[in-house]
């Protein structure tokens, strides 16, 4: 099972964590942030309706085809780190 890692920076506009895959694939994504919340959620996702990954919290999620999952934070830098656990891509 082939896994890739990454890291990016979010701020107050919806950013896409850049991972897809055309097979089914489990996404674990990290709030790499000590003092703030961040939210996830699709391309509309805002820090009232995504869905809350508290400070220093980590989470999986199970992925269909070529979903796409966005994160929004209240501030700007605000770290994530992510990985991306692929059956076959």
């Amino acid at each position: 099972m082939p896994i890739s890692s990454g890291q990016i920076a979010v701020g107050t506009a919806a950013t896409l964590i850049d991972a897809t895959c055309v097979m089914p694939f489990e996404l674990e994504v990290h709030n790499d942030d000590n003092t703030d919340d961040m939210f996830l959620g699709g391309p509309d996702v805002t820090t009232t309706n995504g869905m809350r990954v508290n400070k220093l919290e980590q989470l999986r999620i199970s992925m269909n085809p070529l979903d796409k999952l966005y994160a929004v934070s209240s501030k700007t830098g605000h770290n994530v780190s992510f990985l991306v656990f692929r059956k076959s891509c």
